[in-house]
C-alpha cells in the first residue's frame, strides 16, 4: 500500500525535525548573512515574519486541536476497555507520543517555523489524523466483546493491527516526531494478544471455534445493547399511552392461572409453581406494594426491562426471564426455579460439599455471569451471596437485577438490602449525606471481590461484627473499611485466589482489574486444580515482612527476597516498592533484571515509586519525592516528601527542614516549619540533621 509517508520521504534531502529545526542557513556568505541581520533589525521585517507564521499556523491549527481530541477520546476509550486492555495500551503509547509532539509544536510554534513553511506537511498531519483516528476506531472494536466478536467474523484483528502500526510509526518517521517506542518485537507481542483474545472466548466465555455460535453470541450481546439503550432513553419521558401500547403487545402479562400452585416456598413472597403447558418449574414472586389498581407505571416500566432480559436467556450463568404474571390484583416476576436456593443459605446447609473444586467452579460461573452482563452494558448493583442461586443441577446463575432502581425497589425484599453494606465498594459505603457517585464497573467489581473471598472462607464479609445490632454492624463497617482493614486470609486459602481477589478490593478503584482478568485467573485456578491439588504453602515465596528481613540481612538471600516482592506486588503496595527498588539498586545482582538497561530500570522504578507514593508508602514517597528534586521540579517534591515526613521518616523530615529553613527554588523561606522537620530528624538520630541543627543554633533536646 503506497502511502503519503512514504512518498514524503524522497522529496528531497532535508528532514524537517520538529526537535532540531534551525531558522538560519549555515552557508550563507558573509555578505549575506550581514545583509540577513541588518534585516532582521527592521521592525517592518520582523512583524512581516511573525504575520507569516501566524498565517501559515493558522492552517495547521485545527489539525493539531483534532490530533490533541483524538489522543483524549483513545485515553477514554483505553479507561473504559472491558477487554484485551493490554492490546489497547501497544496503540495508546503511540497516539500519546504523537499527542505530545503536536502538542510541543503548538506551544513552541515560533521555534518550529521551518515546519509550518515547509510544503507537504499539512498534508502529511492531516493524513496522521486520519491514522490516529482508525487507532481509536481499532480501540473501540476490541475493547467491548459484541464490537470484537464482529471484528473476528469480519476480519483479521492480526493483520490489522501489524498494518496499522506500521503505518503510524510511518507517520511518525516522517514528521520526525519524538519516537522512543520499541517496536522490534511488536509482531510477537500482537500474535500473543490475538492468542489470548482467542482464549477468551473459548475457555472464559466458552464459545467454541464455530462462526455461526459466535455470529449468534454477538448479535444477542448487540441485541440487549440496543435495546438496553433505548430503554434509557425511553426512560426519560413518562409512560406515554404509545409507550404502553408498545408494552402490551411485546410484553404481555402471564395469566398466573396458567400456573399450578405447590406447597414450596422458598420465602413469603416467593413460591415454586408449575406451568400447565409444558410442566416447567417456575418462580412467582410477588412485587412489593404494587396491586393493578396502584403504580401501573411501575408494573409497565419492569414488563419492559423484562423483555430485554428475556434476551439473556442463552447465558448459563444469568437467571432465566419468563415474564410478569398477574393473578387477581397482585402481580409476580416469574423467573426458572432454583432448587437449592441462595448460594448463602446453600453453603450453610451444605458445607461438607463446599470442596476447593466446588469453590472454583462456583466461583468462575459467577464471573463468567457478571463479565457477561457488563458486556451487556448491565450492571447488578447488588451482588451478594443472596443473590446468587443454585438450581437441582447444584449450579449457579446470577439473580436479583434489573435496569433501573425502580425494578430493584418492586422485586427484592427491603429486609435483606441492609445487608449490602458488606460488600460495598468504599468509595460509595463513606460518601456523606451530600456527596453523590455514580455507581460503575469498579463499584460491582469490589463487590464480586467480596464476594469471591465469602466463597473462600464460607462465612459472610465482617461475620466478626454479627453479634452487635444491626446499626452497629453497619457503623462498625464502615469504620473497618475508613481504616483500610481486611481480615486475612485463611492459610488454605490458595494464593492465586487470595491474589486475586486482593486486586479485586483494592481501596482504590483505579488498581481494581476487569471482570475479564478477574475470569482468567479463575479459569487458570480452575485449570491448575484439575491436574494436581494447588500447593498450600509455597515454600519459595516468603511473606512480605520476612522478605524485607530476608533482603536487610548481611547475608541475605536476595533472589528469594525479589521473587517474594514480585509475587506479591500485584496486590501489595510494600512490595511494588520493594519491586521499584531492586530495579533501582540492585539491576545487576538479579539475572531477571540484567536483560534491561540502566535507562530502562530506572524508568521502571520511577514509575513504580510514583505508584506506589501515591497509594501511601513513605519510602517510595521520600525515593519519588528526591527523583522530582533532582529534577528540580521542586514544589512538587515537596509536596512528596512532605508526606514521607508525616509519615515520620527521618531522611524526608530532614530534606523538608532545610528545604524550608533555607527557602530558595520556589519555596518560601519558614525558619520555624523548617526547624520542627529538622528537630523531629535529628531526635530520631538523623546526622545530617543534627549537624545542621548545632550550625544554626536549634535545640533539639526538647521539640
Amino acid at each position: 500500500m503506497t502511502t503519503i509517508f512514504n512518498r514524503k520521504k524522497n522529496e528531497g534531502q532535508s528532514t524537517n525535525s520538529v526537535m532540531d529545526m534551525q531558522s538560519s542557513s549555515q552557508d550563507d556568505t558573509s555578505e549575506s548573512t550581514s545583509k540577513s541581520k541588518e534585516n532582521l533589525l527592521k521592525p517592518s521585517i520582523i512583524m512581516k515574519g511573525l504575520s507569516d507564521i501566524a498565517q501559515n499556523f493558522d492552517n495547521f491549527a485545527p489539525v493539531i486541536s483534532k490530533i490533541c481530541k483524538l489522543g483524549e477520546q483513545v485515553i477514554e476509550l483505553y479507561e473504559k476497555a472491558q477487554h484485551n486492555k493490554k492490546l489497547c495500551g501497544l496503540l495508546l503509547k503511540r497516539c500519546n507520543c504523537a499527542v505530545a509532539s503536536v502538542k510541543d509544536l503548538d506551544i513552541r510554534r515560533t521555534e518550529y517555523k521551518e515546519f509550518f513553511f515547509k510544503k507537504g506537511n499539512l498534508e502529511l498531519l492531516i493524513a496522521f489524523s486520519k491514522c490516529i483516528e482508525k487507532s481509536k476506531e481499532f480501540i473501540s472494536r476490541v475493547s467491548k466483546i459484541h464490537k470484537l466478536m464482529k471484528y473476528l467474523l469480519a476480519g483479521s484483528i492480526e493483520d490489522d493491527l501489524k498494518e496499522l502500526v506500521n503505518e503510524f510509526d510511518g507517520y511518525m518517521l516522517s514528521l520526525n516526531f519524538s519516537f522512543t517506542i520499541q517496536t522490534r518485537d511488536d509482531s510477537i507481542i500482537i500474535k500473543d494478544y490475538v492468542i489470548q483474545i482467542h482464549e477468551l472466548l473459548s475457555n472464559v466465555y466458552n464459545i467454541p471455534n464455530d462462526k455461526q455460535k459466535q455470529q449468534n453470541f454477538y448479535s444477542e450481546v448487540d441485541l440487549v445493547i440496543r435495546e438496553h439503550r433505548k430503554f434509557l432513553i425511553q426512560n426519560e419521558k413518562p409512560n406515554s399511552d404509545e409507550l404502553i401500547t408498545i408494552v402490551e403487545e411485546n410484553e404481555p402479562l402471564l395469566n398466573g392461572n396458567d400456573y399450578q400452585k405447590t406447597d414450596h416456598h422458598s420465602s413469603e413472597k416467593i413460591e415454586k409453581r408449575i406451568s400447565f403447558k409444558d410442566s416447567t418449574d417456575v418462580s412467582f414472586k410477588e412485587f412489593s406494594n404494587i396491586s393493578s389498581s396502584n403504580n401501573v407505571d411501575t408494573q409497565i416500566e419492569v414488563r419492559r426491562q423484562v423483555n430485554i432480559l428475556k434476551i439473556l436467556k442463552n447465558s448459563d450463568h444469568i437467571i432465566r426471564f419468563f415474564g410478569v404474571a398477574q393473578e387477581n390484583s397482585k402481580f409476580y416476576l416469574v423467573t426458572e426455579w432454583m432448587d437449592y436456593g441462595n448460594l448463602y443459605e446453600y453453603y450453610t446447609k451444605f458445607r461438607d460439599n463446599m470442596n476447593w473444586r466446588t469453590k472454583i467452579r462456583f466461583s468462575l460461573d459467577i464471573c463468567r455471569g457478571v463479565m457477561y452482563l457488563h458486556d451487556c452494558e448491565i450492571l447488578h448493583h447488588d451482588i451478594r451471596s443472596a443473590n446468587i442461586l443454585v438450581n437441582k443441577d447444584r449450579k449457579v446463575r446470577i439473580a436479583n437485577f434489573g435496569l433501573s432502581r425502580k425494578f430493584s425497589d418492586a422485586t427484592r425484599s427491603v429486609a435483606q438490602d441492609s445487608e449490602n453494606v458488606r460488600y460495598m465498594a468504599p468509595e460509595k459505603l463513606l460518601l456523606s449525606k451530600n456527596e453523590k457517585r455514580k455507581y460503575d464497573s469498579k463499584c460491582e467489581i469490589y463487590s464480586v471481590g467480596m464476594l469471591l473471598r465469602e466463597i473462600a472462607e464460607l462465612k459472610k464479609p465482617h461475620s466478626v461484627l454479627d453479634k452487635l445490632e444491626l446499626h452497629d454492624i453497619v457503623i462498625g463497617i464502615r469504620k473497618r473499611i475508613q481504616d483500610k482493614h481486611y481480615e486475612p486470609f485463611s492459610d488454605d486459602v490458595p494464593l492465586d485466589w487470595q491474589l486475586t481477589v486482593s486486586k479485586a478490593i483494592d481501596y482504590e478503584p483505579r488498581w481494581r482489574p476487569n471482570m475479564s482478568d478477574i475470569c482468567r485467573d479463575f479459569y487458570k485456578l480452575s485449570e491448575n486444580y484439575s491436574k494436581s491439588k494447588p500447593s498450600l504453602i509455597n515454600i519459595s515465596i516468603l511473606p512480605v515482612n520476612d522478605a524485607i528481613k530476608e533482603h536487610k540481612l548481611n547475608n541475605g538471600d536476595k533472589q528469594l527476597a525479589w521473587n517474594s516482592f514480585k509475587f506479591y506486588s500485584i496486590i501489595n503496595a510494600e512490595a511494588k516498592y520493594w519491586v521499584g527498588y531492586y530495579l533501582f539498586h540492585h539491576g545487576k545482582d538479579i539475572p531477571e533484571l540484567r536483560s534491561l538497561n540502566e535507562e530502562e530500570r530506572i524508568k521502571i522504578a520511577i514509575d513504580i515509586f510514583k505508584e506506589t507514593a501515591d497509594k501511601g508508602n513513605p519510602s517510595a514517597q521520600l525515593r519519588y519525592g528526591m527523583h522530582l528534586w533532582k529534577n528540580e521540579s521542586y514544589i512538587e517534591a515537596l509536596k512528596y516528601l512532605e508526606m514521607s515526613a508525616s509519615a515520620e521518616d527521618a531522611n524526608a523530615m530532614y530534606i523538608v527542614g532545610k528545604a524550608y529553613w533555607k527557602g530558595g527554588n520556589g519555596i518560601e523561606q519558614d525558619k520555624e516549619k523548617g526547624s520542627k522537620y529538622l528537630k523531629h530528624a535529628a531526635l530520631k538520630d538523623n546526622a545530617k540533621a543534627r549537624e545542621m541543627c548545632i550550625e544554626n543554633n536549634i535545640s533539639y533536646l526538647q521539640v
